[in-house]
C-alpha cells in the first residue's frame, strides 16, 4: 500500500489513544464489533475494523469480515489455511492480513487465491462480463446463490426482501444477457445460472408429495411449515385501521393468503376503501414499524429492514380447501374478464380528458376562477370564500405577490407528486393482481392476455426480452416465442400454434376492443395485422377453434357424428319425411 495509507492508519491510531474507553466502545458498536477487553485491545480492534471496512471486505453472503462472529469466521479461516484455534481477534486479524496480501489494493469482485468466498464492494468488475461469467459458473457449482446475486456489487442476504433481490438481479442480468455476450460460448449457461439463483432465493421450494388412495399415483400439493411465521398486521392506507382482525368483518382465515399473495383486493370495513397487498400498510410483528412488502415474500422469511430490528419472520399460511380454490379460480377468471373491460373504459376516459384539456392550463384555470367554478386562485391559492362577490377580476389584476405565488406553486407540485405516487402504487397493485391471477390459473400462454402492461414488462425483463417501443401484443408474442423455445430445448417437440378452444378464449370476446382481441390472438401464437377490424379478429379466432362435425340433414337420412367417434362408426337415423329444403338451393355454403 502507498505511504499515504500508512499515514492515515497512524493518525487514526493517535486519535484512538486520546479517546476514552466509553468512546472506544461506542465506535466499536458502530462498526458492529465486540466491545470487550482493555483499552489496548479496543484500539487495535478499531484499527483493524476500520481497515477492513475501508477495503470493503465481505463474504459471499454479504457479511462484512470485521463483523463476523467466531463460529462463522472459522470455516473461512480454515479454507484460507489459517488455524481456527484461537480467540476471535487472533483469527480475524490473521484473516484480514491474508486477504490484503492476496488481494492487494484491488476493488474487483471475486474469490481470494485460496478459494475463500470473499468479494470486495468496489464498483469495478475486474475483467468485465467474462470475469463475472466464470465466477457465476463456479458459484453455481457450489450452490452459492447469494454469492451469484452479489457479483453485481449488491449486498443482499438470503433474508432480503424480493424488492431488493430483484434490483440486484436485474442489474446483473443487463451485463450477463446472451445478446450482449455473443462471443462467449457459455453465455446461455451463465444467464440460466443467474436466473436459477434468483428463483432459488426468491421462490423457495413448496412442492410436497401427498399420498392418495391405494392404487393411484401420488399428487403434488403446495405445502410448507408455519414455523417462525406470524400473521402480520395489515392496515388500510386511508383510515389506518386494521384489516380482518375481528370476526365482525366475516373474513375467513384463508383470506389472509389471498391478500398477501395479491390474488384479491378487499374493502376496508371502516371507510370501504378497496386496497390490496401493495397499497396496504404492513407492520413488523416485532418492532411494529411499517415495511415494504411484495407477494413473492409470502413463502420466504425476511427481516423488516427497520433500524435496530434484525429479527427474521415469515408469513402464516392458513389451510384452504380444494373446493374453495376451485371456486376462487372460477371467480378470478370472471373478474379478469371484467377487469379487461374496465381497464379499456378507463383508458378511453383518460384519452377523452386529455383531448378536452388540450391548451393553456393556466388560462383555463383563471377562466374557471373568474366564473366561480374554481375554489382557489390559480396564482396565489387564496380561497374564493375569502373574497367578496365579483372581486375575482380585481384580485387577478392585482395578484402579483411573488412569495405567495411561489408558495402556491410548491403546494401544487407537492400535491401532484402525492397524486402521482398514489397512481404508481395503484398501477403496481394492478400489475401484481394480474400476475397472481395468471399464476393461479396455470401461467399458460393462452391466458397471457390477462397480464397488464407493467406485468408484461417485468416478465420480459426476467426473460431478457427488450420492450423498448413495443406494445402489449408485441411483448406477448415475444414471451410466447421465448417460452416455447425453452420448452423445445428441454423437451423434444415440434413448434406450432397453441390449440384454440372455447375454454381458452374469454367468454366476453364480443365486448373486447380490437387491441384486446389482438392480445388474445397473440397469446395463442396467432399474428394479427393492425389494420384488422374487430369482427375480422373474432372470425379468425373462431375459425381457429377446434371444431366438431355438425349434424348433417339429408333427404334420406340424418347422419350424426358424436365427438370422439371414429369415422367408421356413424349413427344413421331414418327420416320419415322429405326435407323441406329438397326443392330449392341452400344459401349456406360450408367453409372449405
Amino acid at each position: 500500500p502507498p505511504l499515504t495509507y500508512f499515514l492515515t492508519i497512524l493518525s487514526s491510531r493517535r486519535r484512538e489513544r486520546k479517546m476514552k474507553i466509553g468512546e472506544l466502545k461506542s465506535r466499536l458498536k458502530e462498526l458492529g464489533m465486540s466491545q470487550g477487553g482493555d483499552k489496548g485491545t479496543l484500539e487495535c480492534r478499531i484499527a483493524k475494523g476500520e481497515e477492513s471496512a475501508k477495503l470493503g471486505l465481505q463474504t459471499a453472503d454479504g457479511d462484512p469480515v470485521h463483523q463476523l462472529k467466531l463460529p462463522k469466521l472459522k470455516p473461512y479461516a480454515a479454507r484460507a489455511g489459517i488455524s481456527p484455534i484461537g480467540t476471535l481477534d487472533e483469527i480475524m486479524f490473521q484473516y484480514i492480513e491474508f486477504l490484503k496480501k492476496n488481494n492487494p489494493g484491488a476493488d474487483t469482485g471475486g474469490e481470494d487465491a485460496s478459494g475463500g468466498a470473499v468479494k470486495r464492494t468496489g464498483s469495478g468488475n475486474g475483467s468485465g462480463a467474462s470475469g463475472i461469467s466464470g465466477r457465476v459458473l463456479q458459484l453455481a457449482e457450489e450452490d452459492d446463490f447469494v454469492g451469484i446475486i452479489n457479483l453485481g456489487g449488491a449486498n443482499v442476504t438470503a433474508s432480503s426482501s424480493v424488492a431488493v433481490l430483484r434490483k440486484a438481479y436485474l442489474k446483473l442480468s443487463l451485463v450477463l444477457h446472451p445478446d450482449k455476450n455473443r462471443n462467449d460460448p457459455d453465455a446461455t449457461r451463465v444467464f440460466q445460472a443467474l436466473v436459477n439463483a434468483y428463483e432459488r432465493i426468491s421462490q423457495p421450494e413448496l412442492v410436497e408429495e401427498v399420498k392418495v388412495r391405494k392404487g393411484k399415483k401420488k399428487a403434488a400439493a403446495i405445502s410448507r411449515s408455519n414455523e417462525g411465521c406470524k400473521r402480520t398486521k395489515i392496515r388500510c392506507p386511508r383510515c389506518k385501521n386494521s384489516w380482518s382482525e375481528t370476526s365482525v368483518e366475516g373474513n375467513p382465515d384463508y383470506f389472509y393468503n389471498f391478500m398477501m399473495t395479491g390474488i384479491r383486493s378487499f374493502n376496508c370495513a371502516t371507510c370501504l376503501f378497496e386496497f390490496g397487498c401493495m397499497t396496504a400498510i404492513h407492520n413488523c410483528p416485532f418492532c411494529k414499524c411499517s415495511f415494504e412488502y411484495h407477494p413473492s415474500d409470502f413463502h420466504r422469511k425476511i427481516t423488516c429492514g427497520g433500524k435496530g430490528c434484525n429479527k427474521i419472520f415469515g408469513f402464516h399460511m392458513f389451510h384452504c380447501s380444494d373446493r374453495v380454490m376451485k371456486n376462487l379460480k372460477e371467480e378470478i377468471q370472471v373478474l379478469r374478464e371484467k377487469q379487461a373491460i374496465s381497464t379499456e373504459q378507463k383508458r378511453r376516459r383518460a384519452e377523452s380528458f386529455r383531448r378536452r384539456r388540450k391548451g393553456n392550463d393556466d388560462a383555463n384555470a383563471e377562466t374557471a376562477f373568474l366564473m366561480g367554478l374554481a375554489n382557489e386562485c390559480p396564482r396565489c391559492g387564496i380561497s374564493l370564500a375569502d373574497l367578496d362577490d365579483k372581486d375575482e377580476i380585481d384580485h387577478l389584476r392585482n395578484c402579483n405577490d411573488e412569495v405567495k405565488i411561489a408558495a402556491n406553486k410548491r403546494k401544487k407540485k407537492a400535491a401532484e407528486q402525492k397524486t402521482e405516487k398514489k397512481k404508481q402504487k395503484q398501477d403496481l397493485q394492478e400489475d401484481v393482481t394480474a400476475k397472481a391471477a395468471w399464476d393461479l390459473l396455470g401461467a399458460s400462454n393462452k391466458n397471457m392476455w390477462m397480464l397488464t402492461d407493467g406485468a408484461l414488462q417485468k416478465e420480459c425483463a426476467e426473460q431478457g426480452i427488450d420492450t423498448k417501443g413495443k406494445d402489449n401484443c408485441d411483448m406477448i408474442s415475444g414471451l410466447v416465442r421465448s417460452r416455447e423455445s425453452q420448452v423445445l430445448t428441454k423437451y423434444k417437440g415440434t413448434k406450432g400454434r397453441a390449440k384454440v378452444t372455447a375454454e381458452s378464449l374469454p367468454s366476453n370476446l364480443h365486448t373486447m376492443t380490437a387491441a384486446q382481441l389482438r392480445a388474445v390472438a397473440a397469446s395463442h401464437g396467432i399474428k394479427v395485422g393492425r389494420n384488422k377490424r374487430k369482427i375480422d379478429i373474432i372470425e379468425l379466432l373462431q375459425a381457429e377453434q377446434e371444431e366438431t362435425r355438425p349434424l348433417m340433414i339429408t333427404a334420406e337420412s340424418v347422419e350424426y357424428v358424436k365427438p370422439g367417434t371414429p369415422k367408421d362408426e356413424v349413427i344413421e337415423v331414418e327420416s320419415g319425411s322429405e326435407s323441406e329444403y329438397s326443392g330449392s338451393e341452400s344459401e349456406y355454403e360450408p367453409d372449405e
